[in-house]
């Protein structure tokens, strides 16, 4: 590399602090934060920022400043982001020519990589990139409202731009060891691509740009899904609330006798820990309605602190600043994961879903682990009893994660499949409890139509037979609002 350019991107991109967006599964977003914190995310402080450097600034978004590095930690260990975006520039512009001369003062060069292997390429040439660039744009209450027009308008300015040729930091840069087998590399069908962003919103044009390429749901090793298959963030968040469910539990005094509170609570201090104080005894994932094993999945890569950057290439590994060895030391650092989990109980009704979830262990990190922490088995959820699962979870506490049909699943009475759900929860909390044991449960469920005259109830069935769930009959119940391939979705989270 060039040392003049070297000294700038030393200067102007990894010795200065940014401004970073990080996308969160809708609802989810104080989730990212707090998982954030666990990463040991360190940010710096700003006028407008919260106390812990965050800012939840929309639906799904999360803002931090902070060196280029944290948002490398970022794109590594995050279970729950779908994207992490550094900000490039912000100005006005009200037509094309005032955005094509701000457009073109941007240092593209500190940005983006010319990828191309060809000998003919030189240093100064204008840029043909070999790695594919996508400028995605969106425009609200301003003059310039033309998407396609205004992407043209970048393209051209960036492509007649000297961008420098990849170094072996960057082109050469390959996924890390330990990539499963069968799972392709990017770079050999088109590379990982750059993405870029760009809004206009109120003649305001902000850009930025994607450090992770594809989403980061797409943890790089191949899967095959089952029918409406649940994104891997969403499920690492709904994991990650669960395991912290109990942390909202009031103070001691404010816990008598007659409270809602009280039989849980006196059960976890005879187990020897006092939630309230921070200690958590391991946790045992049950995952009856398994589908195609995301929930398993993440939660024994979770369990085996395998971090999702262990497994795929990004598009930060092709721009200008990144630098190998500090990649190789993030991601050899100890993972950060706050809760334990020793044990994995996998199953669906389906035998297609059991060879699915086989499958996806075998070409998973998952695969070389002794003993398997997967082994899933054709079995119906409302065949389990109490019994059960306290001999599963003798030394541990259970976690139930629910993902049942809904959309184009429900080809049968989907109001009846929840109130049968809500029956039997409350039928095994009720048995647990007997057998000295709570149940902590997280489980999506479709929002009910609310329109006079309709049938689809849900939720409203769900929490009839398990009012347990329930924020209203429950202090320390949760419910997040989110959505999931175009559905909206009640996430609930209870020790119940």
């Amino acid at each position: 590399m060039d040392p003049a350019l070297e000294k700038r991107l030393k200067r102007q991109i990894i010795g200065k602090t940014h401004r970073f967006l990080a996308v969160a599964p809708l609802g989810f977003e104080q989730t990212l934060v707090s998982e954030f914190k666990a990463i040991g995310i360190e940010t710096a402080s700003e006028p407008t920022s919260s106390a812990d450097g965050f800012r939840i600034v929309g639906d799904g978004k999360v803002e931090f400043t902070a060196k280029i590095t944290e948002a490398w930690k970022a794109v590594a260990y995050s279970r729950i982001a779908n994207r992490v975006l550094m900000h490039i520039a912000d100005f006005k512009a009200e037509n094309f020519r005032e955005l094509e001369k701000k457009a073109s003062e941007i240092p593209w060069e500190l940005y983006l990589t010319n990828n191309q292997s060809s000998s003919k390429q030189r240093v100064g040439d204008p840029v043909k990139f070999t790695l594919a660039l996508n400028i995605h744009v969106t425009c609200k209450h301003s003059r310039l409202y033309h998407s396609d027009a205004i992407a043209e308008r970048l393209y051209k300015i960036i492509e007649g731009v000297s961008v420098p040729l990849a170094s072996a930091d960057t082109a050469s840069a390959t996924p890390s060891a330990g990539t499963p087998r069968n799972a392709p590399s990017q770079n050999e069908n088109r590379g990982t691509p750059q993405n870029l962003y760009v809004n206009f919103l109120d003649d305001r044009c902000t850009i930025w740009q994607d450090l992770a390429g594809e989403e980061l749901y797409k943890r790089g090793f191949e899967r095959f899904v089952n029918d409406a298959p649940l994104k891997e963030t969403i499920a690492s968040a709904m994991i990650f609330e669960a395991l912290h469910v109990n942390s909202q539990l009031p103070n001691l005094q404010d816990v008598t006798p007659d409270s809602v509170l009280f039989d849980h609570l006196e059960l976890q201090l005879l187990r020897g820990h006092d939630p309230r104080m921070g200690t958590r005894p391991p946790y045992t994932i049950l995952d009856p309605m398994s589908g195609s094993g995301t929930f398993s999945l993440e939660a024994a890569c979770i369990a085996n602190k395998i971090i999702p950057g262990t497994c795929r290439d990004f598009a930060l590994k092709h721009q200008p600043a990144f630098k190998e060895a500090t990649w190789n030391f993030i991601i050899k650092s100890a993972s950060n994961d706050v809760a334990t989990i020793t044990k994995i109980i996998t199953s669906d009704i389906s035998e297609r879903a059991v060879s699915i979830i086989k499958h996806n262990v075998e070409c998973s990190p998952l695969a070389h682990i002794e003993p398997a922490p997967i082994a899933p088995q054709q079995k119906d959820f409302f065949s389990y009893t109490a019994k059960e699962i306290t001999d599963a979870c003798s030394d541990t506490s259970p976690i139930l994660v629910l993902n049942p049909p809904y959309g184009k699943r429900l080809d049968f009475d989907a109001p009846k499949l929840y109130t049968q759900i809500g029956q039997k929860l409350t039928e095994l909390a009720r048995d647990l409890r007997h057998l000295g044991k709570t149940l902590t449960v997280a489980i999506l469920a479709p929002k009910d139509d609310t329109r006079d005259g309709a049938r689809y109830t849900c939720t409203a069935n769900l929490l009839h037979e398990c009012p347990a769930l329930s924020p209203e009959h429950a202090p320390t119940a949760k419910v997040i609002q989110t959505s999931h391939g175009g559905f909206s979705l009640n996430a609930f989270f209870a020790t119940i």
